[in-house]
Formats: C-alpha cells, structure tokens, sequence
C-alpha cells in the first residue's frame, strides 16, 4: 500500500464491530455507495451508505502510514 492516503472506520448497522479500510481514492458511485479504491486492486471495493451506522475518514501522511492501520 504504497499510495495509502486515507483510512476510513466504519460500522454498519446491526453490527457491534468497527472495520478499518485504507486506501488510495475514494469515489462515490452514484448509487448510495463509496468506492474505496486500494493501489493493489484494479476494482474498488464498495460500500454501501445506506447500512453505515457511523463512518469516520481520516488523511494519512507518509511519516504515518505503519501506525495508521491495525495489526
């Protein structure tokens, strides 16, 4: 993950764990949905707003990017 530049922590509802995703882009799709986009990947991954409970979007600096993500 080369290019990570932002890392996202969402819940959806009707769950009681928070995900993480980082990536390079995001797009949203026109469809009630997000697109994260990985460098590693030539499709995004979608996510769909409509079920989100919570969603945080933070930026990722280069000194930062090993911290940003969990183990």
């Amino acid at each position: 993950m080369d290019d990570l530049k932002l890392v996202l922590t969402y819940q959806m509802a009707g769950e009681t764990h928070q995900q993480v995703r980082g990536a390079c882009r995001i797009k949203v799709d026109g469809r009630g949905g997000l697109l994260l986009y990985d460098p590693g990947r030539h499709e995004g991954e979608r996510i769909d707003l409509g079920r989100l409970q919570s969603l945080s979007l933070f930026g990722v600096t280069p000194a930062n990017t090993i911290s940003a993500l969990p183990n």
